[in-house]
């Protein structure tokens, strides 16, 4: 008897399915294979979009106020923090902006969070509810996070991603991966300075001038 006309079409689709299924948990899960310094891959950007029109792209406040954009921040410090909620890395790294921004507010730093490569603004909301407080501002970002990270240097190949900005909203550097504590104190150290640090200043610890690039 022949097979049902649609048996190779199915077992095509369940191999696919398989693969993309490993290729996912290769990105997430402990212990796996090295992989880039991101959780997992985003969309290209679509346009090119100047830094100026980066700074001046308008999201949605997560706390009902209103939308905002990162120019609003413009005279303080600003650590530039792209997330999602399935990102286990960017949960992980919650905690620390949250330490950052009570340690170095009244110096000028304000530590700012997009939620990006959602589709549901209520559970962004709802997750961010059932977490220790935030006390920075969170955003919800759109289809165009990855072209403003471009108009900002840099490319969103995946989350979590970091931008600094000086006080004038000049992009200092950009963050690939979750931050860890001294890579992000190094971050916020340039921030509030507005200084990059030199390949030979003995101010920048190995760690972060391996995983830090900074924007043209």
């Amino acid at each position: 008897m022949k097979p049902p006309r649609h048996s190779a079409l199915i077992a095509l689709l369940l191999v696919a399915a398989g693969a993309a299924g490993f290729v996912a948990y290769r990105w997430v899960a402990p212990g796996s294979a090295p992989q880039p310094q991101a959780s997992t891959a985003m969309p290209a950007a679509g346009k090119t979009m100047s830094a100026d029109e980066a700074l001046n792209l308008k999201f949605d406040s997560l706390d009902g106020g209103g939308s905002k954009k990162v120019a609003d921040w413009k005279g303080k410090a600003v650590i530039l923090n792209f997330w999602a909620t399935w990102c286990a890395p960017c949960r992980q790294e919650i905690p620390l902006l949250v330490r950052l921004q009570a340690q170095y507010a009244a110096q000028g730093l304000q530590v700012v969070g997009i939620a990006t490569d959602e589709t549901d603004e209520k559970s962004v909301q709802a997750f961010l509810k059932k977490m220790m407080v935030v006390n920075y501002p969170m955003l919800m970002g759109t289809d165009d996070v990855g072209n403003m990270v471009a108009g900002f240097g840099g490319t969103l190949i995946g989350l979590p991603y970091t931008v600094v900005l000086d006080r004038n909203g000049k992009v200092l550097s950009t963050h690939a991966g979750e931050l860890h504590p001294e890579e992000a104190q190094a971050l916020v150290d340039m921030a509030l300075s507005g200084k990059v640090p030199t390949a030979s200043s003995t101010a920048a610890p190995a760690a972060v001038t391996r995983v830090v690039t900074t924007a043209k």
